[in-house]
């Protein structure tokens, strides 16, 4: 489960995450008092609820578990070759690391600059730290073939365009990742990546500890 939630990290917890949906005029714009009147419940007691329901889906048994799980043919060829540019050519496992393909951390990889300016400040608003500008929490990659569109701002519609997009080193800013940088992918390296992070998808399991 993960440390902060939202791309921002501007929730520490579920429970925050969950009332927040509830009461932002974007989603359910509920006020607190609403909550109990509808439910019958205290708005804490919704906000538990709610996440102790998130904590039971689990994404596992994709055909990279089953590789890793020392199943050699779960993987296409492809897929292999993908996985390791994922490891290693294109750098992808240094922030997406860890059983979730994540760290859990904050990286400025370009996408809230546009045209030298930046649309967004990200993490900054919340944590007021000038090396958070611009910065955003690295999303686990489970499931990611079938959660476009993406980035944080959905800019990007497909996993080849993401994958284009980090080939050429990101939108430059001055708090751009150390880590990024062009990696110039040959065309049967970006396949092989796309193919690799379709196999990340597997059986999505919910309501069950």
């Amino acid at each position: 489960m993960g440390k902060t939630f939202f791309l921002d990290g501007r929730a520490p917890t579920l429970e925050q995450q969950a009332l927040e949906l509830v009461l932002n005029p974007l989603e359910m714009d509920l006020k607190l008092p609403d909550i109990k009147a509808r439910l019958s419940l205290e708005p804490e007691e919704v906000a538990r609820a709610l996440a102790s329901y998130v904590r039971t889906i689990v994404s596992g048994n994709s055909a990279y578990d089953k590789y890793t799980n020392g199943k050699d043919g779960a993987l296409s060829k492809e897929a292999k070759l993908g996985l390791s540019v994922f490891r290693g050519k294109g750098r992808c496992a240094t922030c997406h690391a860890g059983p979730n393909l994540t760290d859990e951390r904050f990286h400025n990889t370009g996408v809230a600059f546009r045209d030298g300016v930046l649309r967004d400040e990200g993490r900054f608003k919340f944590s007021g730290l000038p090396e958070d500008r611009g910065a955003f929490k690295v999303p686990t990659l489970r499931e990611v073939a079938r959660t476009a569109p993406y980035m944080h701002d959905g800019s990007l519609a497909r996993l080849e365009d993401v994958v284009d997009y980090y080939d050429r080193g990101g939108n430059a800013n001055p708090g751009l990742d150390a880590d990024l940088h062009p990696l110039n992918l040959a065309g049967e390296e970006k396949r092989a990546l796309v193919e690799f992070l379709q196999s990340l998808s597997g059986t999505i399991r919910e309501g069950k500890l």
